[in-house]
């Protein structure tokens, strides 16, 4: 291939269709010479049309190479003269027909352009001018102008006609009006109108910010609001995208007064009360309120202003910053009666990057019903849509773990609960977090009875109560916690298990033990089958069997006293009975269990209980006294609630009985160990009362009790001789 007799070099940044007229200008030749000279095609073969490639699109490999054999330009060079570094960063092309999809990432067909740039380079088009993302020069401090104040036609829409000269500077559009064969317009676009901008305003720095991303497109953008990795550019521009079109579409001009001077916004305001075009509109009954989201504004003023403000979003010092940067918008949305909540905010302006979404989703949490803030997890700014989560039903008891329902539920001044069965609403409010399930659904898959009036209505009071202000936040750590750790316990499994079974304890059994531990008053043995009951399958008592389920409110007072009341030999017996059924039925899970968040994630939250941890079990059985006591006393003393006392009375019981019965209580605790000793061990009854520090009495008269057969006195093979002391020794 021979190479041109004179060469020109192209102008920093020029695109190559440019650079294309401003050789064969140059040559004094028509265009179609030029192609010629290069190697390139005269038509586009992939089109019946006889019309150019848009070789400033995208070029292929082999034309590139040609271009570059002619004249001498590396094909790096004539690359980026070209829209291909920038394809899939700030514009989508469809490679077969060498076009911009005009729906993704704002693409335009056509330039816009700086009449003073073009008057300076003597008619040189920047290859970006072609991006939906250039709108401001930042060296003249104007606004691109987007038409031929002669024409009106947009530049560069299509190729310069292949047998006529170019004449750069001039506008190459068809004449209005001048039949099939129309003249050129060939008007001076170096004296085109254009709007000035201060060159420290919003709109300049938004432009600068843009050009110094699109130098190196196929790098991350570190902004804080995509966190440390950062995003793709493509991302952010598509982030931009969606809020850029949420502002043309609902924002009024004095929202937008700190983005831009006032003949900016008349330029804007004239653009969107233009009707659309008549290739694009739709009937009035069916024209969408939204019609600038899905095409790049054709006006530089509108590109501007919406870019500006999606930019202040997306430069947020996090989601939180940014769903309050943003609020103003989507309360605008809202005002125009559109519904409007975090599951469908994000469909209003396109697909959007998780760290947007979450920030729109929390620009709505002041607005929306608790449900879905626990749903859309806003109280953690989550960058994480809701999802089927029905697999943390397992994981979950039917009434939420004793010390996060202590610690979780809201009181009236006098200790009552502001609910009642708040354990259970709160267990089903776990399940709702980050799910899609409804309420009815997780009140059946917890195994409550609950209704869903009950969960909104719990859910509402916690979001009206000063103390409560924390309390979703903690019900979102832990749901989180739990489908990042999962539970080593199958709620689930125990509940489909027990829950049918109407007795776990021998009722006779119960009453030996009580004989030996209370003068009178004993418990019922109901009691502690519902006791049972509920440490098994974390379910109420009034959720059991019908056989042992409390019927009436003096049944269920009467068990909720038995439970802080419960004495630790009391306590013993009933693990050990609960724990054997589970060996019973081969479950390796531990008989109890609650999730542990770590201490700095709740240092913070404003919750209604207090810390169950707060108080040891050591201090719990110092300052219990001996005998009857008083609940308020005990927690007047300790400095706490009433109710943090009967959750660490249930949850490490106490020796509150008389002297006597002390004594037999520790006999009760002891004994399985004395058998051992004494039948394993060939202990004598002496030697275990010296070990005890108890008389022989005591141990001979518990191993008879429970049925333990007594050797004869004396000595035999294999039994531990007791050491006789030398006399004289002391």
């Amino acid at each position: 291939m021979r190479t041109l007799p004179l060469r020109y070099a192209p102008h920093p940044g020029e695109a190559l269709d440019s650079w294309q007229e401003f050789l064969a200008h140059k040559l004094h030749c028509p265009f179609t010479d030029v192609l010629r000279a290069l190697g390139l095609p005269n038509r586009d073969p992939a089109l019946a049309a006889p019309v150019l490639p848009r070789w400033t699109t995208l070029a292929a490999r082999e034309e590139l190479a040609a271009i570059a054999q002619a004249t001498g330009v590396p094909e790096t060079v004539l690359t980026k003269m070209t829209l291909q570094p920038f394809d899939g960063h700030a514009v989508v092309i469809l490679t077969e027909r060498r076009q911009v999809h005009r729906q993704l990432l704002w693409g335009r067909s056509g330039s816009r352009f700086c009449p003073a740039c073009l008057e300076e380079s003597g008619g040189r088009w920047q290859v970006t001018w072609r991006l939906g993302w250039s709108f401001a020069c930042t060296r003249h401090h104007v606004l691109l102008a987007d038409r031929c104040p002669a024409c009106g036609h947009i530049p560069r829409l299509r190729a310069h006609p292949r047998g006529e000269t170019p004449r750069p500077g001039l506008c190459a559009s068809a004449a209005p009006g001048t039949g099939p064969r129309p003249r050129r317009c060939h008007h001076r676009l170096a004296a085109a109108p254009v709007t000035a901008i201060a060159p420290d305003g919003p709109l300049s720095q938004t432009q600068r910010l843009i050009e110094t991303l699109l130098v190196a497109p196929d790098r991350a953008v570190c902004w804080p609001l995509y966190g440390p990795a950062g995003a793709p550019l493509g991302v952010v521009l598509r982030d931009a995208k969606c809020l850029g079109a949420l502002v043309l579409n609902h924002a009024t001009s004095t929202d937008l007064q700190p983005m831009a001077p006032a003949d900016v916004l008349d330029q804007l305001e004239r653009y969107r009360t233009d009707p659309l075009p008549t290739t694009s509109q739709r009937t009035p009954d069916t024209r969408r309120v939204d019609r600038h989201s899905y095409f790049a504004p054709a006006d530089s003023a509108a590109t501007a202003v919406a870019v500006a403000a999606a930019i202040r979003v997306l430069q947020a010092a996090d989601i939180h910053a940014a769903g309050s940067a943003v609020q103003w918008l989507t309360d605008r949305v809202a005002a125009t009666r559109r519904q409007l909540h975090p599951g469908n905010i994000v469909g209003l302006g396109g697909t959007v990057s998780p760290a947007l979404e979450a920030a729109l989703r929390n620009s709505r949490e002041a607005q929306i019903m608790p449900v879905a803030r626990l749903r859309h997890r806003t109280a953690i700014h989550s960058t994480r849509p809701p999802a089927d989560q029905d697999v943390r039903a397992r994981m979950l008891p039917t009434a939420l773990w004793p010390a996060w329902a202590l610690r979780l539920s809201p009181r009236h001044p006098d200790g009552k609960p502001v609910a009642r069965r708040a354990d259970e609403l709160l267990a089903v409010a776990c399940l709702l977090v980050g799910n899609t399930t409804s309420i009815a659904a997780a009140t059946r898959l917890t195994g409550t009875t609950v209704s869903s009036h009950n969960v909104s209505t719990l859910l509402a009071d916690l979001t009206r109560r000063d103390d409560c202000t924390d309390v979703l936040h903690a019900l979102i750590l832990l749901a989180d916690h739990l489908d990042t750790h999962g539970a080593p316990i199958d709620y689930h499994r125990r509940r489909t298990l027990f829950t049918p079974r109407a007795h776990f304890l021998d009722p006779q059994v119960w009453r030996t033990l009580q004989s030996r531990l209370r003068s009178n008053h004993t418990p019922g043995a109901a009691h502690a089958q519902r006791w049972i009951f509920q440490v098994l399958t974390g379910s109420p008592a009034h959720l059991a069997h019908p056989d042992i389920a409390p019927t009436s409110a003096s049944q269920r007072q009467q068990y909720q006293r038995f439970r802080w009341r419960i004495l630790p030999a009391e306590a013993e017996l009933l693990r050990h009975t609960a724990r054997t059924l589970l060996d019973e039925h081969k479950i390796n899970e531990p008989l109890q269990w609650a999730p542990c968040l770590p201490a700095r994630s709740l240092r913070h939250l404003v919750l209604p209980g207090p810390d169950p941890a707060r108080i040891t079990a050591a201090q719990l059985h110092r300052a219990t006294p001996v005998g009857d006591f008083s609940v308020a006393q005990l927690a007047h003393t300790l400095k706490t609630t009433t109710a943090h006392v009967i959750y660490l009375l249930a949850e490490h019981p106490v020796d509150w009985s008389p002297p006597q019965f002390r004594r037999t209580q520790q006999t009760a605790r002891r004994i399985k160990q004395w058998r051992t000793w004494y039948e394993h061990d060939h202990l004598s009854l002496q030697d275990i009362a010296d070990r005890e520090g108890t008389t022989l009495a005591t141990v001979r008269l518990a191993l008879l009790k429970n049925d333990v057969q007594l050797r004869p006195a004396g000595f035999y093979p294999g039994r531990p001789r007791r050491k006789r002391q030398e006399p004289g020794s002391h």
